[in-house]
């Protein structure tokens, strides 16, 4: 039985609910209308404002202020404009995690049998290569002691007699299995190899591997530390505008 032929057929067209209002940028520019002239506005008043005394340093926060103000307004309305639509989403979302985390715990639990055996079955083939090799280790040895005793044999008799080479044994490789599982449903599992790590003793580990930990110093700066060795800590100031 054809299982994706099968759940199409169960399943139908239309499982998803039609919203109250098409989800296109036109249908919802005309909420956000009222700030857009405000918005061209400001952005053309900051170019131009010179903050040279007083007056001007009061008119450039009294405009700071009104486009963090601005600014909340457009927030607030993006997140009324997006909230049905992502509680919707959310809600998809939530219902479909259901079935792909029991699935995606099927597929790792499926890995990890299948990887196991296929990786014991090439530690039996390297053994069987091991031991091919020793055999034939032990074999050349043994011609090469048989040749030696025979040119010495050869040499008392006639020193003049040719040495005689002891046949060089090749060495043997057990050939490896593909490592590609194919099935009638046109699914395939092959096995990728990779290097990895794990860390045993971190005072062992050169400098060149380690990293700093940049969230560390900041907490540090925050508790007051201003001396580090290797790091210059320094005062900097930014404006913060509070409406």
């Amino acid at each position: 039985m054809n299982f994706n032929a099968a759940f199409e057929e169960e399943t139908p067209a239309e499982v998803l609910p039609a919203t109250a209002q098409p989800l296109t940028l036109d249908a919802v520019k005309p909420k956000f209308t009222p700030y857009l002239i405000r918005v061209r506005e400001m952005a053309d008043e900051a170019k131009t404002v010179e903050v040279s005394d007083d007056n001007s340093l009061k008119y450039a926060v009294s405009l700071g202020g009104d486009a963090k103000k601005i600014a909340k307004a457009i927030e607030t309305q993006r997140k009324k404009v997006i909230q049905e639509p992502s509680d919707f989403v959310k809600a998809v979302n939530n219902f479909c995690k259901l079935f792909t985390e029991q699935l995606a715990s099927a597929e790792a639990v499926l890995k990890k049998k299948i990887s196991d055996y296929q990786y014991q079955q090439e530690l039996e083939r390297r053994k069987r290569e091991e031991a091919a090799r020793k055999a034939a280790k032990e074999l050349q040895e043994r011609l090469d002691r048989e040749a030696a005793e025979a040119n010495k044999k050869a040499q008392a008799e006639n020193p003049e007699a040719k040495p005689i080479m002891a046949p060089v044994v090749q060495e043997p490789i057990v050939p490896k299995e593909s490592n590609v599982t194919r099935t009638e449903t046109g699914t395939a599992a092959y096995q990728r190899k990779t290097w990895t790590f794990e860390i045993t003793d971190e005072t062992q580990i050169p400098r060149e591997y380690l990293r700093v930990d940049e969230g560390k110093i900041r907490d540090a700066i925050k508790m007051g530390v201003r001396e580090i060795a290797g790091i210059r800590i320094y005062e900097t100031s930014t404006t913060v505008f509070r409406s």
